[in-house]
């Protein structure tokens, strides 16, 4: 609903991409400091962001070849820059990044990290330990 009003004022892709990131990836990546992200949430929200950023694009759009009714896709970094954003990996990074300074120079981090498994309980996959999981999602989508 919020594309109907940027697209009808003309509004240029790099002002409707700082847009999406004040409002919509604000919503969309809420909390995301302590997900723990599978490769199909990774792929999930970069489809989500791809779709948006062609979108908010006025060049760099997907067009329907007339011949054949096939559909040709411009570069994902074309779109990307064009609209002012970088890959939802990027921003994911960030957001962790700054909870994890922030997080690791308390002392209960420590005590969290050293505290022994209570016997019966489920092991689980804790936030700061997943950070190359994303590395790996990243490259089994590609």
């Amino acid at each position: 609903m919020i594309l109907r009003v940027l697209r009808e004022d003309s509004v240029p892709p790099r002002v409707a991409g700082m847009f999406y990131k004040a409002v919509v990836q604000a919503v969309l990546l809420y909390g995301i400091e302590s997900w723990n992200l599978t490769a199909s949430l990774m792929r999930v929200l970069e489809c989500f962001h791809l779709r948006a950023a062609y979108k908010l694009c006025i060049v760099n759009k997907p067009r329907r070849n007339p011949g054949d009714g096939t559909w040709s896709y411009p570069q994902t970094e074309a779109v990307l820059e064009e609209a002012g954003l970088y890959t939802i990996e990027h921003y994911v990074r960030v957001h962790r990044g700054t909870i994890a300074s922030h997080i690791a120079t308390r002392p209960i981090f420590n005590l969290c990290r050293r505290a022994e498994r209570r016997r019966g309980t489920v092991p689980r996959q804790y936030w700061w330990e997943q950070e190359f999981n994303l590395e790996e999602a990243a490259s089994n989508a590609d």
